[in-house]
């Protein structure tokens, strides 16, 4: 509104003097003057029975505000003029210095406290499921990788395989087999039959010495077929049965590195069962024993340290070094 020529305050609506005033351009683009004291509390609520109804109005876009100062400056010269005319007071070139165009930045709201869900500690687990269905055999308290390191960080025998352990329960340790009577195998089976294609390289499990090797098709006993017989450093003893081949230069007395290739997985008098690697593992009954193809051994379930070994693509091919007994 206008009194005699010049603008009101839109606080106290009482007339603002052209070189006293505050100019400010709305959201809309309109131009109002204020006293100096109402603009410094414009912000503070007027007392009403009503709640007001509050609207945010983003300031005007970067890009318009220089035209904004220019319609500033128009309008506070005709305000000028009209007020020259009529009699007010001139003026100031330095009022237009307190045009307020509003901040760069809409205001940001306020930062608050947020409480967040104390997630729980993670359980201590095993690192496959297959590491739980066989846990680690215990000897006298002590894990048996700790009494006997050769069962740590196993190759596993067949290379390149796509299980660590058989599904069928009748290939597992303890599977029932007729005419096999140790005690130790439970229902016969005394090792773990490894499924593979036939001729896929098999390697050792640890770093040994051959202590048997049995080339003739059906074995010895003719059961076992052509086979392996390792032992390891702290007397275990691993061996790898019904191969179609074993390494040409594979001979009593090598001494072989874990990984090492020992021959081919095979079906040398397995009857018919379809081709596969027998797998066993045997702990000496007494570990001062002198080292070599000693029959003072019973039987243990391999399984634990199968899963928990690591399956390599390709064997190692490499000459073994013949040690002396």
């Amino acid at each position: 509104m206008v009194a005699g020529g010049c603008p009101r305050c839109p606080r106290c609506n009482s007339v603002v003097a052209l070189h006293e005033g505050h100019p400010l351009v709305t959201a809309t683009g309109a131009v109002e003057l204020w006293h100096r004291g109402c603009f410094e509390h414009r912000a503070a609520p007027k007392v009403s029975s009503i709640a007001p109804v509050v609207t945010v109005v983003a300031p005007p876009p970067r890009r318009h505000r220089l035209a904004i100062a220019v319609a500033i400056g128009s309008v506070a010269s005709g305000l000028a003029f009209a007020c020259g005319t009529l009699g007010g007071p001139d003026l100031p070139a330095s009022a237009l210095a307190n045009v307020d165009l509003g901040s760069s930045e809409p205001e940001r709201a306020p930062i608050t406290a947020r409480t967040y869900e104390v997630v729980p500690p993670r359980p201590l687990h095993v690192e496959t499921s297959l590491e739980a269905r066989y846990p680690m055999p215990t000897l006298d308290g002590d894990d048996l990788d700790t009494v006997y390191p050769s069962l740590r960080g196993w190759i596993h025998p067949v290379t390149a395989s796509a299980e660590l352990m058989p599904e069928l329960a009748s290939r597992h340790f303890g599977a029932e087999r007729i005419g096999v009577e140790r005690p130790e195998c439970g229902a016969g089976h005394c090792g773990i039959d490894l499924d593979a294609p036939r001729g896929r390289p098999l390697v050792a499990v640890a770093d040994g010495v051959v202590v048997r090797v049995e080339r003739a098709e059906l074995g010895a006993d003719g059961k076992s077929g052509r086979y392996v017989r390792i032992q390891h450093d702290d007397g275990t003893l691993t061996a790898y049965m019904h191969m179609d081949d074993v390494a040409d230069d594979l001979d009593v007395g090598n001494h072989v590195l874990a990984g090492q290739y020992v021959g081919t997985l095979g079906a040398t008098a397995v009857g018919s069962s379809p081709p596969h690697c027998h797998f066993s593992l045997e702990l000496p009954n007494h570990p001062e024993a002198v080292h070599g193809d000693v029959r003072d051994t019973h039987y243990i379930d391999p399984a634990p340290f199968l899963v928990r070994s690591t399956i390599v693509p390709t064997p190692e091919r490499r000459h073994a070094v013949k040690p002396a007994f």
